[in-house]
């Protein structure tokens, strides 16, 4: 949402289904300003060389429908992938340097076999190498509060500063956009994972007291958000796991989007696995903008 001024590429992906949130969102962006694109990906994973002229001309026929539920059908285009492999296909597509933004929507498990198969959605979120938005239910704005939550893990150990920076700006853009109100998050994690800090200030050797890891990081916070104007009552340190508390504090606030940055290694989608990150994205009700700060051009 950054560079109106020019074109905006947005990736989209299609479902073979009737309900498309990852495309009302985009459409929903797209009314913002008319420098906005939408590409609409439908990766075809079942087919044949026989049948690959009547599955095209099937998903052609679908978009056509697709288009006439929308006022900016206009800024819409349609790319038809045919692989077996649909992550690897759409990332491989975003990959190309021809988009800003990616918007993928969240699929819901529905059989068993759901929670021993890492999901479409996990595969994206991990290797996407631009900014991803994964939506959950396009209508939910409507019924949620105004709370766009930033989560920032200032005790990871990868922890980027111009991560920070990043997605404060971006947050800001969906803000003012939408007109919401910014939300500080940070999570003490139960495992101490140590702080390496130029603040002598911080070490029980040299102070010679007890330092309280929940005070050290509600420091670095409300640096943070005194930094950025977040008002004190906007900032929340957590204590426990990330992965259930970011979505006790989206369920408290009603948030409308979680904006938040992560790596392989990161405590939210590193340190649990591809099954628990799908579970947790299940139970924030917004959407969820993520950065992977190792491909990120910060």
């Amino acid at each position: 949402m950054e560079a109106m001024a020019s074109k905006y590429r947005l990736l989209v992906m299609l479902k073979p289904e009737e309900e498309q949130p990852a495309v009302e969102r985009a459409e929903q962006y797209a009314r913002i300003s008319s420098e906005v694109e939408v590409v609409a990906l439908r990766v075809i994973n079942e087919f044949n060389e026989e049948n690959k002229e009547q599955l095209l001309a099937s998903a052609k026929r679908d978009f056509e429908r697709l288009q006439k539920r929308y006022s900016n059908s206009e800024n819409m285009t349609l790319k038809v992938v045919f692989d077996k492999d649909v992550p690897e296909a759409f990332i491989k597509e975003s990959d190309s340097g021809e988009y800003n933004l990616a918007i993928i929507s969240a699929n819901k498990r529905n059989t068993i076999k759901d929670l021993f198969i890492s999901t479409i959605d996990s595969s994206i979120m991990r290797k996407c190498r631009i900014p991803l938005v994964v939506v959950k239910d396009a209508k939910t704005a409507v019924t949620l509060g105004k709370a766009i939550i930033l989560a920032v893990d200032f005790s990871e150990k990868e922890h980027l500063n111009e991560l920070d920076e990043y997605l404060f700006k971006v947050t800001k853009i969906f803000s003012d956009t939408f007109n919401g109100e910014i939300h500080l998050a940070s999570c003490i994690s139960p495992l101490n994972r140590g702080l390496m800090s130029g603040d002598t200030g911080l070490s029980k050797i040299l102070s010679g007291t007890t330092i309280d890891p929940k005070n050290i990081y509600a420091r670095i916070a409300l640096d943070f958000a005194q930094k950025h104007e977040i008002p004190i009552e906007q900032v929340h340190v957590l204590e426990g796991r990330i992965d259930e508390e970011l979505p006790r504090l989206c369920a408290q606030l009603s948030a409308r989007m979680v904006c938040m940055g992560t790596t392989p290694r990161s405590s939210f989608f590193g340190a649990i696995d591809s099954i628990a990150s799908e579970l947790v994205l299940e139970q924030i009700k917004g959407d969820v903008f993520v950065v992977n700060s190792d491909h990120l051009n910060v």
